[in-house]
């Protein structure tokens, strides 16, 4: 099958809509800039939490030892879910900033890539669900860390 490149002149409307059609994945962009930075702050509360953790490990009895040791343990499955949430959302981005991209090369360029664009949403969006359910997990084990330590 040929992808056939067709030049014509734009439709005096195509552009002015192109981009009406290109601020919906505009605000996503924002919210899941606004994800990222929930992410991150997880992230870096984290790591201070490890970091704290290990400096008592020096100083603790075998028993406590033990104690820490679970405690970092459920910190590192929680930063790895924090670390895939961070990934996913990321990709979602990428892919939300494509959308748009192809939006506009669409129009420019007069070819249909309404596929293209349907394909590369479905990705971005099962992408940013999966960020969420990660979160959603990595809060769930730091709620776990509370009641059991």
């Amino acid at each position: 099958m040929a992808l056939i490149l067709v030049v014509a002149p734009h439709p005096a409307g195509a552009l002015p809509e192109t981009i009406r059609l290109a601020v919906t994945p505009v605000f996503l962009l924002a919210g899941i800039s606004g994800l990222l930075g929930v992410i991150t702050t997880r992230l870096a509360r984290i790591v201070d939490r490890a970091r704290l953790l290990k400096e008592r490990t020096r100083a603790a009895t075998v028993a406590q030892e033990r104690e820490l040791q679970g405690e970092l343990m459920l910190h590192r499955r929680r930063m790895i879910m924090a670390s895939r949430a961070f990934a996913c959302a990321t990709t979602s981005f990428l892919l939300v900033a494509t959308v748009v991209v192809v939006l506009f090369v669409s129009t420019l360029a007069t070819i249909d890539l309404t596929p293209l664009v349907a394909l590369l949403f479905v990705l971005a969006m099962g992408s940013l669900m999966t960020a969420v359910v990660l979160l959603l997990r990595e809060v769930q084990l730091g709620s776990l860390a509370l009641r059991r330590f």
